[in-house]
C-alpha cells in the first residue's frame, strides 16, 4: 500500500495502492460512498475511496452494504472488479458477500478501521 489518508473534515477515507499518473486507469461507483479506481489491463486496484466513511462504518455494523453500482456495471467489468474485491490489498478493507450473477453483492467493511485504528495509523 503506498498511502492512507483520512480527511476528518469530509469523513473521506482514501487508499492509494499505487499511483495512476501514467497507467491506464478506470472507476467505478461501487455504491454512491465506495468508489474503486482500477487499471483494466493489469487488474490491479489503484485507489479506494469512501465517502462519508463514519456513516458507512456505522452502516456496515448493522447491515452489510449493498454494492448496487456494481451489479450496474457491464458484466467483465463486474467479474474483474469481483475478482479484485476478493483478494489482497482490497480484503483489508472491504469484506465482500454474495454470488456474482446469483445474490446481490454485498460487503462489510473491516472492523479494523475504527476510529480508534484510523488515529494511530494517522499518528505514523
Amino acid at each position: 500500500m503506498k498511502a492512507i489518508h483520512y480527511d476528518a473534515e469530509g469523513d473521506i477515507l482514501s487508499v492509494t495502492f499505487s499511483e495512476t499518473n501514467e497507467q491506464k486507469h478506470t472507476g467505478i461507483e461501487l455504491t454512491d460512498n465506495i468508489v474503486l479506481y482500477y487499471n483494466p489491463d493489469t487488474e490491479k486496484p489503484l485507489k479506494l475511496i469512501l465517502l462519508s466513511y463514519q456513516a458507512l462504518l456505522e452502516a456496515s455494523t448493522q447491515a452489510p452494504i449493498l454494492l448496487d453500482g456494481l451489479a450496474q456495471a457491464p458484466v467483465k467489468v463486474q467479474a474483474t472488479v469481483t475478482a479484485l474485491l476478493q483478494r489482497a490489498p482490497l480484503t483489508a478493507f472491504l469484506q465482500l458477500a454474495g454470488t456474482p450473477g446469483k445474490t446481490p453483492l454485498t460487503s462489510r467493511l473491516h472492523e479494523i478501521f475504527t476510529p480508534d485504528t484510523l488515529q494511530t495509523v494517522l499518528a505514523s
